[in-house]
């Protein structure tokens, strides 16, 4: 999701939990962080939209990787010109959309996409997904 709305729906979650509101003078009930901590440490369990949204897109970026034959990843694959790759090449400024923001989270977060991909396993079949010369 784009920055502003991120921002936007993170000030919305923390005026509810304000008290206050004459003069534009609010008071925090709780400390954010304690909001964001999981049930079972104490806190609400509402999470850091910031890094659900991340982690969302990664999922999106795997499932473009393992369903080859879906219905979803051919429009993609035919939209962009794009063929049996699990790091698309698309040029950011030729897409957009969740795609645009699934090809930014992956080129920012460089360390975590290349551990993902070296703790991907494939298995060996028929050879029409791995082309056992040309994959390293």
């Amino acid at each position: 999701m784009p920055q502003k709305v991120a921002t936007e729906i993170i000030r919305i979650q923390r005026r509810f939990l304000w008290s206050g509101g004459q003069k534009g003078k609010f008071t925090p009930l709780v400390k954010w962080e304690l909001v964001q901590l999981p049930k079972c440490k104490g806190g609400l369990g509402v999470g850091d939209l910031v890094i659900k949204n991340s982690a969302l897109l990664f999922k999106w970026w795997w499932r473009y990787a393992s369903e080859e034959n879906s219905l979803w990843r051919r429009v993609v694959v035919s939209i962009h010109n794009e063929d049996q790759a699990i790091l698309p090449s698309w040029n950011t400024s030729k897409i957009s959309g969740p795609w645009q923001n699934i090809k930014k989270i992956i080129v920012a977060q460089k360390q975590t996409a290349k551990t993902f991909i070296q703790n991907l396993q494939l298995s060996m079949g028929n050879g029409s997904r791995i082309r056992f010369w040309d994959d390293c």
